[in-house]
């Protein structure tokens, strides 16, 4: 058994794991993660995952169409929160309000002194009843499992494809 250690430019250094090769560690080396020992010792295959996951996080986050303007979906990240959170609340918001009467083409649903809009990608404001709103959130939600249910196909595949990033690859 081994342990991995890296320099800092990132060259991998190997030692017994019993502790034997100690003294012969330098100084500055830093041990490897687990995730990381997997990479360098199957690199490709690591790569590839991790890869693949980021072309369905790009997709996801590219945005989907519905009825003929394009809304963005992107995945949260360490500075914000995703849009996920807004269809999800905006569609709860958008049922309790159809449960409550709320009719089709009533923009007011919402707030009874304006009309209400979703904000499309090239920033035009897209009126919607709340019945629209409600096929909104589950034409994002159909996106997002499109792209989560085709990332997980192309993984399962021995070997992963080269072209996993071709659209033929992605519903």
């Amino acid at each position: 058994c081994m342990k991995y250690f890296k320099d800092a430019v990132g060259t991998v250094y190997a030692f017994e794991a019993d502790g034997s090769q100690d003294e012969f560690i330098p100084a500055g080396l830093v041990a490897l993660s687990d995730e990381e020992v997997v990479a360098h010792l199957n690199p490709v295959t690591f790569s590839t995952t991790a890869a693949v996951d980021s072309e369905c996080d790009r997709r996801i986050s590219d945005g989907f169409e519905f009825n003929g303007a394009v809304y963005q979906s992107r995945l949260p990240d360490g500075a914000r929160s995703g849009d996920w959170e807004v269809f999800s609340g905006k569609a709860l918001e958008a049922l309790i309000a159809v449960m409550g009467g709320a009719q089709p083409g009533d923009l007011r649903w919402s707030n009874p002194a304006e009309d209400f809009a979703w904000i499309a990608a090239d920033n035009t404001r897209v009126p919607m009843d709340a019945q629209t709103v409600i096929e909104l959130a589950k034409a994002a939600s159909a996106h997002r499992t499109r792209q989560t249910f085709s990332g997980s196909y192309i993984k399962a595949r021995d070997p992963i494809p080269g072209d996993y990033t071709d659209d033929k690859w992605w519903q």
